[in-house]
């Protein structure tokens, strides 16, 4: 059934009614509250002003995947447990600025129990290394490693020279090829995993204060129950909790071997990881490292060689790491894990973790600003 002429006009005097009413009490408002339209007026200026920063921001500079640095909801499931951060390498100049927030967000407030040590080299400045594609050098302020820790070693080089030009010059005799003319990239090898062993050391020396405070029982006791050790000069885009696994490595960058950038698990586990490199060489030598001469191979190795077999081929990290742990018997976890390395000039290798899955591939980095370096030779990003 249809409304009447008069039902309409009498809705229309209601709706009338009602506007004037709104209008009125707009305007009884407006001169209350002047001061409040005024704040809400700049308030909306204001977030337009950075809604066009954030645009112009996302559309010069690089900016991460919305994915990193998620946050672990179990950082306190192991609250009770003793554990140790253990951190080597260089402090580079990018340390403040990008490696050691992101250890701060993903290792450190995961593991917020964890004591921390460091072992790094006096170096004032980046030395060149082209393989790396550092072509300049930069100068380094190692004084900032008070901001992860206060429990540090600043190894004089002259020191690593002193206690290792033995083993230097015993293992350049059989270095990696394919890393180019020896020995930049090897001596960098031998000086990780003195800067490994190193940082062990200063926890072992922590604990055994500790032990000369305890009664005979206690004194056989390792302090720590789980031990984490990372690189000081890389990118971290997860989460790490170092309970999660007796003994885990990240799932790239194996290079027919297991990736050396970080190593978490049990007290025993990790002292194989960190201390046991140099003490393995005499092992590696005899029973698993073929001789660089290939002249000297055997017909089978030859072969497999051919074909893209698995060989040794003098002193290589990643395959070295992983005849150490096997020979010891260490099962491990592959974790995804992704680690971007930082190079001199500010630059992250964001395509380290290329087809690593569920993480970022070459593709996907591209989104983020992946060009080449100055010199053209490797996709990098550099930050602005």
């Amino acid at each position: 059934m249809g409304r009447s002429p008069r039902s309409h006009h009498g809705f229309l005097r209601c709706f009338t009614r009602i506007c004037v009413m709104a209008q009125s009490e707009i305007l009884r408002c407006r001169r209350r509250s002047k001061k409040l339209v005024l704040v809400i007026l700049l308030m909306a200026l204001l977030s337009l002003a950075a809604i066009q920063s954030s645009f112009h921001s996302r559309s010069n500079n690089f900016s991460l995947p919305s994915f990193i640095g998620i946050h672990n909801p179990n950082k306190s499931k192991h609250a009770n447990k003793k554990c140790a951060l253990l951190f080597f390498g260089l402090i580079k100049e990018s340390f403040t600025s990008i490696s050691l927030p992101s250890i701060q967000k993903n290792i450190l407030s995961i593991n917020p129990q964890c004591d921390i040590y460091l072992h790094t080299y006096n170096m004032t400045h980046v030395p060149i290394n082209k393989r790396n594609t550092e072509y300049h050098t930069h100068a380094l302020n190692i004084s900032e490693a008070s901001l992860l820790t206060s429990n540090a070693v600043f190894e004089e080089m002259e020191s690593f020279y002193k206690h290792h030009q033995e083993i230097l010059e015993r293992t350049r005799k059989n270095f990696h090829q394919s890393w180019g003319e020896c020995c930049e990239s090897h001596d960098n090898m031998i000086k990780q995993w003195n800067s490994i062993e190193g940082v062990w050391d200063i926890m072992h020396a922590a604990e055994q204060k500790v032990n000369e405070k305890t009664n005979n029982a206690e004194r056989k006791r390792t302090r720590y129950d789980q031990v984490g050790l990372f690189r000081s000069d890389v990118f971290y885009t997860r989460p790490i909790d170092i309970f999660d696994s007796q003994a885990a490595l990240p799932n790239f960058a194996h290079h027919r071997g297991y990736n050396d950038r970080l190593f978490y698990g049990s007290y025993d586990n990790a002292k194989i990881w960190a201390s046991k490199r140099f003490a393995f060489v005499d092992i590696f030598e005899k029973r698993y490292m073929k001789s660089i001469d290939y002249q000297q191979w055997d017909a089978w190795s030859k072969i497999r060689k051919v074909f893209g077999g698995m060989y040794k081929d003098g002193y290589h990290s990643e395959t070295f790491v992983k005849r150490l742990l096997n020979h010891y018997g260490v099962e491990v976890d592959l974790r995804d894990h992704c680690v971007w390395r930082v190079r001199s000039g500010q630059r992250l290798l964001a395509n380290d973790c290329d087809g690593m899955q569920g993480f970022s591939t070459f593709k996907d980095v591209r989104m983020y600003g992946l060009a080449k370096d100055a010199d053209g030779l490797r996709p990098v990003l550099t930050l602005a």
